[in-house]
């Protein structure tokens, strides 16, 4: 059985195993490797999302066979242990129909693991939210996952509540990041923004409930004249939201480049020279003007309509902020050479140019300074070409920096 798990999962490398001493714990290959963990709780799971607290913790999402998400913890802090085990027995007492929670490992490093219901932080919001949407309903609607990051955040989809009605986008996270997203949806919608309306689910403040809304995003179905007009959107929230105060300068390079060097120390010195180029940059730039900001800007974030047309929404609000406009260029930029859309870049561009202006020499400091911290996101994704993904993504930071 165990052999046939693990045939489908991708190599164990010297990266991966260079990774796993990182984490400073003994047995984090289990939460790396699909194949180990798929032997572990003894059903096949690909793992989809690791965090890694050298010395105290490994985190990992994964999925099975049936798509509902679940996760496994290694972890010396007892407390952690205690707590995710409380949790999961509330949510049996809240009457879910099943909330595995397993202990693999009862001895330090601890190992335990839990279905998406059972998640340590989350799982009070989700028996929350799902109560309220079946109490609106009448029935017990089944949720769709489509994102999963433990301990952090959940995206779905579920049902209509009944004729009339379409599919909803759930998404659970903190109370801080759901306040902020939920504020600034209903403050961009006021000033004509496109947007979709988002409405708080359940009495916990963490759950936020958006209708389905179109076709596809720019990621996966490129569109000139859609990009466009996600420019012209963002450059109408930025010129619409601009504040008399500078934004200061970033000072968090450096967090970047200690994110690649845990994991591929070996990348850890060019991520460090690109971070200190950075740093002169912005230096040499000085403090930027001040906006309204999505915050997490890429084509993943923008939603078609349909196929052909030019409309769209901005999803995805949990990082909006103030800060300098130039960052969200440079995030967009960033992520359209990652994905190998160049295009999308100067499509963007020509729409944001009709409502503001740009300073492209700091929207290119900001590229390299999303390249830089988006480098990691290779192995925290557990793509299989891991350590080639974040050296062409450190190169993406450089060339930026040649603009």
């Amino acid at each position: 059985m165990g052999e046939s798990m693990n045939a489908a999962h991708p190599e164990w490398t010297e990266a991966d195993a260079a990774a796993a001493r990182s984490a400073q714990l003994s047995g984090a290959r289990t939460l790396l490797d699909s194949g180990e963990l798929s032997a572990r709780l003894g059903r096949s799971v690909t793992i989809s999302r690791v965090r890694i607290k050298p010395g105290h913790s490994v985190v990992a999402g994964f999925t099975g066979a049936d798509s509902e998400p679940g996760w496994a913890m290694l972890t010396w802090d007892a407390d952690k242990l205690g707590k995710a085990r409380q949790r999961a027995q509330d949510s049996v007492r809240a009457e879910m129909n099943q909330v595995p929670f397993l202990v693999h490992a009862a001895r330090r490093p601890y190992l335990f693991s839990g279905s998406v219901w059972a998640d340590p932080v989350l799982a009070k919001d989700l028996t929350e939210a799902r109560a309220a949407l079946n109490a609106e309903s009448g029935v017990d609607r089944p949720w769709t996952f489509l994102r999963q990051n433990p301990r952090r955040r959940v995206v779905a989809v579920v049902p209509p509540a009944g004729p009339g009605h379409g599919e909803k986008v759930i998404r659970v996270a903190a109370r801080k990041t759901t306040a902020g997203a939920l504020a600034a949806a209903q403050r961009w919608r006021e000033l004509g923004l496109p947007v979709v309306r988002s409405s708080p689910v359940g009495g916990r403040g963490t759950a936020l409930s958006a209708p389905l809304w179109g076709w596809a995003d720019l990621s996966t179905h490129p569109h000139g004249p859609a990009t466009a007009t996600a420019g012209a959107a963002v450059g109408e929230l930025h010129r619409l939201t601009s504040a008399p105060h500078s934004s200061p300068v970033p000072k968090r390079s450096g967090t970047g480049a200690s994110a690649v060097a845990l994991v591929a120390p070996w990348l850890g010195p060019r991520a460090d020279r690109l971070a200190q180029t950075i740093e002169q940059r912005f230096d040499r730039l000085g403090p930027g003007t001040s906006s309204e900001l999505h915050g997490d800007l890429s084509p993943d974030q923008v939603v078609l309509a349909t196929p052909g047309s030019h409309k769209i929404r901005l999803i995805d609000l949990d990082r909006s902020t103030i800060g300098d406009p130039m960052r969200d260029l440079g995030s967009w930029a960033a992520a359209c050479r990652r994905l190998g859309h160049p295009e999308l870049v100067e499509e963007f561009l020509t729409g944001y140019l009709t409502q503001t202006n740009a300073d492209l020499r700091r929207a290119a400091a900001w590229e390299a300074f999303a390249q830089l911290h988006a480098a990691p996101d290779a192995f925290r994704l557990r793509e299989a070409h891991w350590p080639a993904a974040m050296e062409r993504t450190l190169a993406l930071g450089e060339e930026a920096l040649q603009r």
